[in-house]
C-alpha cells in the first residue's frame, strides 16, 4: 500500500499576515512628534497648557491614546463613524493603558457632523479625513460643528496638502524602518493618486504595501474625497465664525531646498510641487 506524503502547508506571504491598521499607524501617523508639537504651538499661542483635545475622524485613536500618556491632567475624546476601525484602536491601543490614562480618554462612535458637546481646548482634523465632504454646505457645517466643540479661546487645526504634483496621477513609495519584532520587517507604504478631476477637484487616494518577500497589500485604504484648496477652506472657516484664520507653513532648509519639518506662521505659502500644511482657526465666544 503506497502511503500519501503530506504536502507541506505553504507559509503565508507577509502581506497575508500583516494587519492594515498597525501599517498604517507605522506609515501615515507620528503622534509623539504630533503631540508636543501642538501643544507646544497651543501654549505660545494662548499662554496656556494643553490638557484637553479632541481628534475627529480619530480612526485608532493613536493621537488621543498618546496625548493621555503625556500628563495626568489630559484628557482627549476621540470620534470615529467606522466601527471596526474604532474597536481595533480600542484593542490595541487604549487596553495596553493604565487605567487612570483610560479613564482621561473617551471614544465615541458617531458621525463628527453630530452635536457632541466636548468644550476642549483643541479640536483637529487631521490626514486630510474633513476631505470626505464634497460639498461647501458640508464642510461649513463640519467647520460649525468644530467650532460648537470648543471653549472660549480654544483652537481648531487641520492638515491640508497640495501643489502641483498632488493632481498628477502617480504612486509614490517611501520606505518604512520597522523596528518591532513583529515578523514584519521593514516595508514599503505606497501613496496612490489613482483619480483626479480637475472639473471638481474630486479625488481618489489609495494606500498599498509591499513587503520583503515580494508580497504586496493593495488597495489597504482607499479614499473618496475632493480635494479642498487652502483659499476655501480658510473662506469657510471664515464664514463658520474662526477668527484670526492663519496657516503655519514649513520652512525650508536653504542648503538641500527640503523642509525642515519645523512649521512657523506665514502670510503666503511657496508655489512648491507638493507642500503640506496646518490652518488654524480660533473660536473667539
Amino acid at each position: 500500500m503506497k502511503r500519501v506524503r503530506k504536502q507541506a502547508r505553504k507559509r503565508p506571504s507577509i502581506a497575508e499576515r500583516a494587519d492594515p491598521h498597525a501599517l498604517y499607524q507605522k506609515s501615515v501617523q507620528s503622534p509623539d512628534f504630533d503631540v508636543p508639537f501642538f501643544a507646544e504651538y497651543f501654549e505660545n499661542y494662548t499662554g496656556r497648557p494643553l490638557r484637553s483635545l479632541r481628534e475627529d475622524f480619530c480612526g485608532t485613536a493613536a493621537l488621543s491614546t498618546y496625548f493621555v500618556t503625556q500628563h495626568p491632567g489630559n484628557h482627549a475624546i476621540g470620534i470615529d463613524l467606522d466601527w471596526p476601525t474604532l474597536n481595533w484602536g480600542i484593542k490595541h491601543n487604549v487596553s495596553p493603558l493604565p487605567v487612570d490614562q483610560q479613564n482621561r480618554l473617551t471614544l465615541i462612535h458617531g458621525n463628527v457632523l453630530d452635536a457632541h458637546p466636548s468644550h476642549v481646548q483643541l479640536a483637529m482634523a487631521l490626514n486630510f479625513s474633513y476631505m470626505v465632504f464634497k460639498d461647501r454646505p458640508t464642510l461649513l457645517q463640519y467647520f460649525k460643528r468644530a467650532k460648537e466643540s470648543l471653549q472660549p479661546g480654544g483652537i481648531f487645526l487641520l492638515d491640508i496638502w497640495g501643489g502641483s504634483e498632488s493632481q498628477v496621477l502617480q504612486e509614490e513609495p517611501r520606505d518604512i524602518d520597522n523596528p518591532d519584532d513583529d515578523g514584519i520587517g521593514d516595508f514599503t507604504f505606497i501613496w496612490d493618486q489613482d483619480a483626479f478631476d480637475p472639473a471638481t477637484y474630486y479625488c481618489t487616494m489609495r494606500m498599498h504595501f509591499t513587503f520583503q518577500d515580494g508580497s504586496e497589500m493593495r488597495n489597504a485604504f482607499v479614499y473618496d474625497w475632493r480635494m479642498w484648496t487652502m483659499p476655501e477652506v480658510m473662506e469657510l472657516l471664515n464664514e463658520a465664525g474662526f477668527r484670526d484664520v492663519h496657516f503655519l507653513w514649513e520652512g525650508t532648509d536653504k542648503k538641500t531646498n527640503e523642509g525642515t519639518g519645523t512649521y512657523h506662521r506665514a502670510e503666503n505659502g511657496e508655489p512648491d510641487t507638493a507642500w503640506v500644511t496646518y490652518i488654524i482657526g480660533v473660536n473667539h465666544k
